[in-house]
Order: C-alpha cells, then sequence, then structure tokens
C-alpha cells in the first residue's frame, strides 16, 4: 500500500504525479460546494471497468453521496497509468481525502482485490494484465483466478539430505566398558541345578530340575550286586557217582 499526506506526492513517482494529483483536488473541491467539511474519493478499476464513489460530508458533518465529475474520474485514472511500474503493475483502488485546511492522504493498493460494487466480468481482469502486465511472483491467485488463468505452478521442495551421524571411537554397549570405574567383570555361569538367589538349596538326593526321582530301595554304593546263583558251579569240579 502506497500512502502519501501533506504536500507529498503518491509513492512520490514525480513532479507529473504530483500535479496531475494537485489537478484532481481542485476538481473535488469544485464538486464539494460551500461549507464541506471533508472530501473522500473512492477509485477502484480493472482494464476498462471503473468504479468512482464521492463522498461528501457538510457542515453537519453528515456525509452524502455526490456523482463524481469526469475530470475526477478521468484524472484518477491518469494517475493510476502513471505509477504503473514494470513487472509489478499499478494499483487496482485508491482512496483520496482532503480536509478544510488543504491537507489531504492518498492510499493505494496494488494487490489485493477491491471491494468492488459489480465485480468486473473476466475480460476486464484479462485486459488489467494486458495493459499493466505483471510477473508471476507479482500477480496475486485472485487475479489469475478472475482473469480465467491456470493458478501458479508449486515450485517442488527439494529434499534435504540427512547429515551422517558422526562415528564415536567407541561404540557404547549395554554397561560401563570394561576400563571405566565400577564396571562388573563377567562371571562363569553357575553349575547344573544351582538354584536362583534367595532360594534354599535342595535337599541331599534330590534329582536336578527336570529329571524323574529315584525309586525307593535299599541305596548300594559301588559296584552294582550280583545275585547268588543255585546249583553247582558251571567251572567246578565234575559230581562224583557211582563207576561201572
Amino acid at each position: 500500500m502506497t500512502t502519501a499526506d501533506g504536500t507529498g506526492t503518491p509513492g512520490g513517482e514525480g513532479v507529473s504525479v504530483k500535479r496531475m494529483t494537485k489537478q484532481v483536488g481542485r476538481a473535488l473541491v469544485r464538486a464539494a460546494g460551500p461549507d464541506w467539511t471533508h472530501i473522500r474519493a473512492e477509485y477502484r478499476s480493472a482494464g476498462r471497468h471503473i468504479e468512482v464513489d464521492l463522498i461528501i460530508a457538510g457542515a453537519d458533518g453528515a456525509p452524502r453521496l455526490v456523482r463524481p465529475p469526469a475530470e475526477v474520474v478521468e484524472g484518477l485514472g491518469r494517475i493510476r497509468r502513471a505509477m504503473y511500474r514494470p513487472g509489478e503493475g499499478t494499483w487496482l483502488s485508491a482512496i483520496y481525502e482532503i480536509s478544510p485546511d488543504g491537507s489531504y492522504t492518498w492510499e493505494c493498493e496494488p494487490n489485493l482485490e477491491p471491494v468492488w460494487r459489480r465485480v468486473p466480468p473476466p475480460i476486464g481482469f484479462q485486459d488489467e494484465l494486458r495493459e499493466h502486465p505483471r510477473d508471476e511472483a507479482n500477480t496475486p491467485d485472485w487475479l489469475r483466478a478472475r482473469a480465467g488463468l491456470p493458478p501458479r505452478p508449486v515450485e517442488p521442495v527439494p529434499d534435504t539430505p540427512t547429515p551422517p551421524r558422526p562415528m564415536s571411537a567407541q561404540t557404547p554397549g549395554p554397561g560401563p566398558a570394561p576400563h571405566q570405574a565400577g564396571a562388573r567383570r563377567p562371571t562363569a555361569p553357575p553349575p547344573p541345578g544351582t538354584p536362583p538367589p534367595g532360594f534354599p538349596p535342595p535337599a541331599p538326593g534330590t534329582p536336578p530340575s527336570g529329571f524323574p526321582p529315584r525309586p525307593a530301595g535299599p541305596r548300594h554304593r559301588g559296584r552294582t550286586p550280583i545275585p547268588p546263583r543255585r546249583g553247582p558251579e558251571p567251572w567246578g569240579p565234575p559230581a562224583q557217582g557211582r563207576q561201572a
């Protein structure tokens, strides 16, 4: 948005714009008549579509709508064309206000869509882009849509590679390293049948877990006894008998 007040020019565009602004201001004062307390002119345009509202406040402060003279409409149009910048376009709406002491304010908007009394047809926005060409970056999406242009292509976002993680000299394991203070040295596994910590040892003769119990009866140590045999030993002398 471009603003100016006092003796400045709209957007500081040079002597010609300053001269045209003063000419439009004098035309507004003549259209206001006597005893006015505030003048406000609103200008909206897209191509050949033009809307101008002129509001005058009288001595009682009540605003009234006045038909804008042709020199005001044409003068604001010349200012709009003079403020065109190649690739950026020009403003689409402006507000020009004047106070009785001669000071004024000027506000213009090049990118926001005006609040139209009647939305222009697509040809109006197409004329706007032909008469005041804009770069892609300076063409708002709403203006493209009003002119019937396709949406602006979305530039793909390049993938950011993930930086490699730095490798340390030693890979930490589950627990302190052997050279660190308080490190626990590995111990040999307990022998089979050892009860877990906190459990009493098994009674003598109790088979390890998972083995069947031993049969009841007398226990023999050492070699298994051989049951006694009945009758003569096969390796003894032959039995004495009667000889014929």
